[in-house]
């Protein structure tokens, strides 16, 4: 992979009926077009989890903590993605897909099929994301 970079083609916006951010594209993007490169920082996965039950404990209610919404799997570590990668919603027909360079910590987004102008950017989060975090899928976008 190369240094980190987004495609000068995608355009952050805010989704009001999610009350969250989407990746879109201005122009056209071709299949097999690697998008955006970001590097990663690096956690060990039991840090996330002692947070999240020590904020609990305090009675900070479950909704409040989203920050493990934007952090993925790296290896047997957790990380968070800088960028705008973690910032791209999940559909089960994605058009995009994480590629991972796991020597240099950098994650990327290639898309996977031909992106019309105009139109979101999608990644899969896993078969099982959402039973194992716990949330409801809302949105089928």
């Amino acid at each position: 992979m190369n240094s980190p970079f987004i495609d000068s083609r995608l355009e952050l916006q805010y989704i009001k009926e999610i009350s969250g951010w989407g990746i879109f594209t201005n122009e056209n993007i071709d299949e097999g077009v690697v998008v955006e490169i970001a590097p990663v920082v690096v956690f060990p996965r039991r840090l996330m989890e002692v947070a999240i039950w020590s904020c609990q404990a305090e009675g900070v209610p479950s909704a409040d903590l989203k920050i493990d919404q934007y952090t993925i799997n790296w290896g047997p570590e957790g990380a968070f993605p800088m960028g705008w990668t973690g910032l791209y919603n999940h559909k089960d027909d994605n058009n995009c897909q994480f590629i991972a360079d796991y020597t240099v910590n950098l994650v990327g987004i290639k898309t996977i099929k031909p992106i019309p102008a105009k139109e979101q950017l999608f990644v899969s989060y896993g078969e099982h994301w959402f039973e194992k975090k716990g949330y409801i899928k809302k949105y089928l976008f």
